[in-house]
């Protein structure tokens, strides 16, 4: 098969994992067209260790640190492949990533994003795993939710379908995934999912727990305020209310009083997912007109 995937790779001062990023792209059994490594600004230092892989990728260097949706969109505008596959430069994929979700576009040219579970892991090898367990496609109410997450270093998509959405919002510095997820859900694109992990996501090098939850949270925030007619048309403001209340239970577990009080909180004001009666989800209406999730243009 013919490799047209092109992978994409946001960079910030992570010289101490990227070699083994790379190596991960570089041992799958379905080489990609170009590895496309976006430099987020990092220091000289950290920024000359990457010369090391000048002949095997394609490094672009951003004048100014934009985050790491800016970077991937970066990597977005310069691709040449018919699909794009992202990896975060801390993580790593499982050797037959590529072919295995490559082979899937082929066999469900409906679909517009393929992504798996994955496996988290610490040193020590410390392995835990994510699950991908949900019948395909993705419902837009499913993605509203905490209970759906689409983990974007597993996801492979059609270029297409990344330029048609903009790619990624740089407004967030957190849960551009689930912002994607939503929108690309939210325009009746088709997301599936494989049960089989093929991504080791890593789960240390980063800032405390405790501190990431609550940015975190503040980035829910924003994602809910930015979804808020979505939220309200599949479940009412009981939606909204259980998407603020879910986001806080998870930013408060390690911080020991506000925990404490939102259980008390959740004894009365229960989190509860139930779309409303007369909501038609997306995808029910490309199929009234008779409409593919993608279109011919991006199935060229």
């Amino acid at each position: 098969m013919a490799s047209d995937i092109s992978v994409v790779i946001p960079y910030h001062n992570r010289e101490q994992y990227i070699d083994e990023a790379i190596f991960s792209v570089l041992a799958q059994t379905l080489a990609p067209l170009e590895i496309i490594i976006v430099n987020d600004c990092s220091t000289e230092t950290s920024r000359k260790y990457l010369d090391r892989y000048a002949d095997l990728c394609r490094i672009i260097d951003l004048a100014s640190q934009a985050g790491a949706a800016s970077a991937r969109n970066q990597g977005i505008l310069c691709a040449r492949g018919k699909f794009i596959a992202f990896l975060d430069d801390d993580d790593v994929w499982l050797p037959q990533k590529l072919e295995i979700q490559r082979q899937y576009m082929d066999q469900h040219p409906e679909c517009a994003v393929v992504h798996s579970a994955a496996e988290m892991f610490r040193t020590g090898n410390q392995v835990s795993l994510y699950p991908c367990n949900w019948s395909p496609p993705l419902t837009l109410p499913q993605a509203l939710t905490h209970n759906y997450w689409v983990i974007l270093p597993s996801m492979l998509v059609r270029t297409s379908v990344l330029r048609a959405l903009s790619g990624f919002d740089p407004r967030f510095k957190g849960s551009e995934d689930h912002d994607f997820t939503i929108r690309c859900c939210a325009a009746g694109y088709r997301i599936h999912g494989i049960p089989q992990p093929l991504i080791r996501i890593r789960r240390e090098g980063h800032r405390s727990l405790t501190r990431r939850q609550w940015i975190m949270f503040a980035t829910h925030l924003r994602l809910c305020y930015k979804h808020r007619d979505l939220y309200r048309a599949a479940y009412g403001i009981r939606g909204l209310a259980s998407f603020l209340l879910s986001s806080l239970q998870i930013a408060s577990s390690k911080t020991r009083y506000v925990d404490g009080a939102l259980r008390r909180l959740m004894r009365v004001l229960k989190v509860k997912w139930q779309v409303r009666a007369d909501y038609i989800d997306p995808l029910v209406e490309v199929a009234k007109l008779e409409t593919p999730a993608v279109s011919p243009e991006v199935l060229k």
